[in-house]
């Protein structure tokens, strides 16, 4: 079982690293996005050239209404300006689907047990909805030329639902077992994560299920864990 496990966590990392060059998530690429113009939310689309970015104002009815770009007069920010530009913001809202570990999972105590914190290897996937923030600023560079910046920052909340190992042994089965091995667990969890460009990570609520015969034994078999996740964006 612990070589399923490996199995499977080496695939979602090769996975990951392919997909991680192309995520868009913590780019502020082409598409459209919230903004506020005064006092009011607004939507605008967002084009990038390469020396500049373009923002155009989205008119109510945009969706079902036809409009010309050659007739629309955007908003240009320069990659490069002499002169500093008061920055702004854009969000955006959008499914989000990540791929996960926990690395330490705080356990309660039990009636044999006192609380403990675990570090063993899971791999889950997480379904969840999810916020972008993009703050596009100016920032100056050592010889005072002013160049483009785009912050980002995103939070997500969602499911996740994987796969991981726990050791058994006496301890941990009340001494109905006198073997030590390591046992394969389904977990799954309520998460709430933070982006900050392209990594992940937050907090999980959650529970294990020990997936053999002595899942009857285990202490912690359904009891609710308190998780640090880290992860990457899949999409």
């Amino acid at each position: 079982m612990t070589r399923i496990v490996l199995v499977f966590a080496a695939s979602v990392m090769m996975l990951s690293c392919g997909v991680l060059k192309n995520s868009p998530k913590y780019k502020m690429t082409d598409g459209v996005y919230n903004t506020k113009i005064g006092e009011q939310k607004k939507q605008v689309y967002v084009e990038n050239a390469d020396d500049s970015m373009l923002v155009y104002r989205l008119e109510p009815g945009w969706k079902t209404n036809s409009y010309s770009g050659k007739a629309m007069k955007p908003t240009i920010y320069p990659r490069g300006v002499d002169k500093e530009i008061a920055a702004s913001r854009y969000w955006k809202s959008s499914f989000d689907l990540d791929i996960l570990t926990t690395p330490f999972k705080y356990r309660p105590s039990t009636s044999s047990f006192t609380p403990q914190l675990s570090n063993h290897l899971n791999g889950a996937l997480y379904v969840g909805y999810r916020n972008d923030t993009y703050e596009l600023s100016y920032k100056s560079n050592p010889i005072g030329k002013l160049h483009q910046r785009v912050t980002h920052l995103g939070f997500s909340a969602g499911l996740a639902t994987g796969i991981g190992v726990t050791p058994l042994n006496p301890w941990v089965t009340d001494n109905n077992i006198n073997v030590e091995y390591d046992g394969f667990i389904w977990s799954k969890a309520v998460c709430i994560l933070m982006a900050v460009e392209k990594l992940n990570f937050g907090l999980a609520l959650g529970m294990d299920h020990l997936l053999d015969s002595n899942k009857k034994y285990w202490i912690y078999q359904g009891k609710p864990y308190l998780g640090l996740t880290v992860g990457l964006n899949l999409n």
